[in-house]
This record gives structure tokens, C-alpha cells and sequence, in this order.
């Protein structure tokens, strides 16, 4: 399983950049969303609960006023 953290601007359905952050592990994401690693299928918005936490995993720092975040399960 691949994980990417993908940015769109607000209100656009274009990505912006995606970030692959597979190295974090299935186990944090699944910890950081509340749910089993093995569950990780859907598309996740991250928001500000998350960005702390998201910042100390992955070293991404998450600019909500003008991005909104979304952790992507992909399968490799």
C-alpha cells in the first residue's frame, strides 16, 4: 500500500502536489484516523485535528486557510 498526502486549493478539484509519505506507516495512519491500518481504503480529509500530528509524522505542515488535505490509500 502507497500513502500520499494531496493537496487541492479550496474550491478546485485539481490537485495541487501529492506527497508520498509510505515511510510513516499503514500503523500511524490508522492510529491518526482512528481505525485500523487494514481498514486505510477510502480517501481521508486531513483537517486541524490532524495537523499537529500529521506534521510530527510526516514533516508536512498543513496550510488549511488555503489547502484542503486529503491522506490517499493507493494500492502498489
Amino acid at each position: 500500500m502507497v500513502f500520499l498526502v494531496t493537496r487541492y486549493r479550496k474550491d478546485e478539484d485539481i490537485p495541487d502536489s501529492s506527497t508520498d509519505v509510505t515511510a510513516t506507516g499503514a500503523e500511524a495512519f490508522g492510529e491518526l484516523l482512528g481505525m485500523p491500518a487494514d481498514q486505510l481504503v477510502d480517501v481521508y480529509p486531513l483537517t486541524r485535528e490532524h495537523a499537529a500530528r500529521v506534521r510530527r509524522l510526516t514533516g508536512i505542515t498543513l496550510d488549511l486557510k488555503t489547502y484542503d488535505y486529503f491522506l490517499e490509500p493507493e494500492a502498489d
